[in-house]
């Protein structure tokens, strides 16, 4: 897959050494200025390089789903999605059972596999 050989050359890259110590030393990394495609392979070969979970957060159900999608493509093994609704948390939404089924599902995953040390942000 060319995605896994692209992500295997990043992690040995000077750019991922130094984006790997600053994101030790400082337990964070905000890749902004990035389309989907560079920052999903950039935070890809980051957390396969240290061995880590990679966790994304987005805005819109929409923009999950393209990113799981992504991270498939790129050969993550696990892709686990949070599916939630597009409501404001001010209305009176009433959840579906298919959708509180799906996030405790989510969490439950999520929570099997462990914490770690530090996040990849936006």
């Amino acid at each position: 897959m060319a995605f896994s050989a692209l992500i295997r050359t990043l992690e040995r890259s000077q750019l991922a050494a130094e984006l790997l110590s600053k994101l030790q030393q400082q337990g964070m990394l905000h890749l902004s200025g990035l389309s989907r495609l560079p920052k999903g392979l950039v935070a890809s070969a980051l957390a396969q390089g240290a061995q880590q979970h990679l966790l994304v957060v987005t805005a819109t159900v929409e923009e999950g789903g393209r990113w799981a999608a992504q991270l498939e493509a790129m050969g993550w093994k696990s892709v686990h999605f949070y599916p939630t609704t597009e409501s404001s948390p001010y209305g009176s939404a009433s959840l579906e059972s298919e959708m509180i089924w799906g996030q405790m599902q989510g969490l439950a995953e999520v929570q099997a596999l462990g914490r770690g040390d530090w996040e990849i942000g936006r």
